[in-house]
């Protein structure tokens, strides 16, 4: 069993935030059971729709590649395993493998969530549970991204955020709102529905590109949780995972934490108030790190904003996450 951790206090500005993560809230509405969560979105008939969108037989990888090696920014260690000596009876052939280690959740490795990858405010995880029963030394035993075996099938929908506001990309400091998403959606010209996967765009990779890397990050706020909750979208991906403020900066490695910061509370429960939302109240299965400025141009190419989205995670019981190969298929 995992050490229990106690439940962080809510903030004097928390209140709100509370109020929207019980509005939002799938507990029971797939049974007290369910590890699904939003996935239960994606009906069989989503996925004949979805299967109709291919007509031109074209596909697009959205998976950044694994940086291997020893350098500070490698994602993966890898030792390659070769078979250079050929047997004298069986006449093996030579042969090469390879042998991975990686934490799944690392900036820049492109992952599915599972639904109990993070605990709300209260340590509560998807469906009531409670982080620290859930957590073993063996793994998940509830929530696991071995639910997610049978993968995402649907129907994708980009949602360029950036070139609805007229900018090549948005600010770090912007929080992605619903009005932002409104926009994206008449730029995009189809209306996202019960089963989608959403894709943002906020141009994170071509400001990077332009600029330099940036700890700070735009991406969506609580308020975006509630428009997909009311949308009933099944997975949300893209280039913006959240929005990073200096606090979750600091929380996810971007920043480096000041000696006098040290053992200070950052005021407030939800340091990253849109995973800490989105995961462990309405069951929504993320996919962080998506890159989607190819995408983005094929999209504008073919004026057409929708395709079919396929991705799976690897079956890892008791896992919290997996590397995945999201594909756009046109």
């Amino acid at each position: 069993m995992a050490e229990t951790v106690e439940p962080v206090g809510p903030g004097s500005h928390d209140e709100e935030l509370i109020a929207l993560l019980e509005r939002v809230s799938n507990a029971g509405r797939w049974g007290p059971d369910d590890e699904l969560g939003t996935l239960n979105y994606i009906t069989p008939g989503k996925r004949v729709q979805a299967a109709a969108l291919v007509q031109l037989g074209e596909v697009l990888s959205l998976s950044y590649p694994l940086v291997t090696g020893d350098a500070d920014h490698a994602h993966v260690e890898r030792r390659m395993l070769y078979n250079m000596v050929r047997h004298p009876v069986l006449g093996t052939p030579p042969a090469a493998s390879d042998h991975l280690a990686m934490e799944v959740h690392q900036q820049g490795v492109t992952h599915l969530d599972c639904v109990s990858h993070v605990g709300g405010w209260d340590g509560r995880v998807y469906n009531g549970r409670r982080f620290h029963e859930v957590a073993t030394q063996e793994g998940l035993a509830f929530g696991s991204i071995s639910a997610q075996r049978e993968g995402i099938v649907s129907r994708g929908v980009l949602l360029d955020v950036a070139a609805a506001a007229g900018v090549e990309w948005l600010p770090p400091t912007h929080e992605i709102a619903p009005a932002d998403l409104d926009a994206a959606e008449r730029l995009a010209g189809v209306l996202v529905s019960s089963g989608d996967v959403v894709v943002i765009r906020a141009g994170m990779d071509a400001r990077e590109a332009a600029l330099g890397p940036d700890p700070l990050l735009s991406g969506p706020g609580p308020a975006a949780a509630e428009w997909l909750h009311e949308r009933e979208v099944a997975v949300y991906t893209g280039d913006a995972p959240e929005h990073i403020t200096p606090v979750a900066a600091r929380i996810l490695g971007r920043m480096p934490v000041a000696d006098e910061e040290e053992g200070q509370v950052a005021g407030s429960a939800f340091p990253l108030p849109f995973h800490q939302i989105a995961i462990p109240a309405m069951g929504l299965v993320l996919l962080d790190h998506a890159r989607v400025e190819e995408l983005a141009l094929r999209c504008r190419g073919l004026q057409r904003y929708e395709f079919l989205f396929m991705a799976a995670p690897l079956v890892l019981p008791g896992g919290s996450g997996s590397p995945v190969n999201p594909l756009a298929v046109f």
